[in-house]
């Protein structure tokens, strides 16, 4: 006969199946897969950390099809109807493979912020990529803010993803190179903005929006790679 588990276990399990939930969703942002207790990096995982394929074309195809529709055409309107359309379908998609419906609401209320900025009166096309500064200053606030503290949040990540805590911050040399992992990082969101800010308020629309594409994705698996470079010491050892 099968024992069947206490209600004294039950909270043990469902801690395991959290601090796992953690490590996977740890290991996805830092561009890795985990499997028997070990870390590793290759394409897969790499394409996984960046969104897969659907993740690459859903992160390009508006913003390309914004800036291609403009150029050509000149009409801010038809632009953003053409870019906002594409959106809005890959949300629908994201729907029918039952990705989770906090992405959909996020990415609508995204659609609606680039749509309505360079639509509304007094608004310029550059607009539609404003939205994006935001985001990357938050992100490099957030990270600056962690390595000021001596908590960098690729050390938080880590932590996460072998169970040791934050057991690293006793371990100067895994602070110094968590640190320097974070300012990386910062150096990615730190780029975006020091290359499109000025862009933006030259009303250079079209350039802006190359640089908004090719600092997009690429940029960000280049820094996955490095970041992994860095980090494989650390991540490879078996739990």
């Amino acid at each position: 006969m099968v024992e069947k588990q206490s209600f004294e276990d039950q909270p043990d399990s469902i801690e395991n199946s959290a601090n796992t939930s953690k490590s996977e969703a740890a290991a996805k942002r830092l561009g890795l897969k985990t499997q028997d207790g070990t870390t590793s990096f290759d394409r897969q995982s790499l394409l996984a950390g960046v969104g897969g394929w659907l993740g690459i074309v859903e992160s390009i195809t508006p913003s390309l099809a914004f800036v291609i529709s403009f150029s050509l055409s000149k009409d801010i309107v038809l632009a953003v109807s053409i870019a906002g359309s594409l959106a809005l379908a890959f949300i629908v998609l994201q729907l029918i493979k039952r990705k989770p419906v906090t992405n959909a609401i996020a990415g609508a209320v995204g659609i609606g912020i680039s749509a309505y900025l360079p639509l509304r009166e007094g608004g310029q096309p550059a607009d539609y990529f404003v939205q994006g500064f935001f985001t990357n200053a938050i992100y490099l606030l957030v990270l600056t803010i962690s390595v000021l503290l001596r908590w960098p949040i690729i050390g938080v990540l880590v932590g996460l993803l072998n169970g040791s805590g934050s057991k690293w911050r006793k371990d100067k040399a895994q602070l110094r190179r968590f640190s320097a992992v974070t300012i990386l990082w910062m150096g990615l969101f730190a780029a975006r903005l020091a290359v499109q800010l000025p862009l933006y308020f030259a009303g250079q629309t079209e350039a802006l929006g190359v640089a908004r594409i090719a600092m997009g994705v690429p940029l960000y698996a280049f820094c996955i790679w490095i970041s992994w470079l860095l980090l494989k010491g650390v991540l490879t050892t078996r739990r």
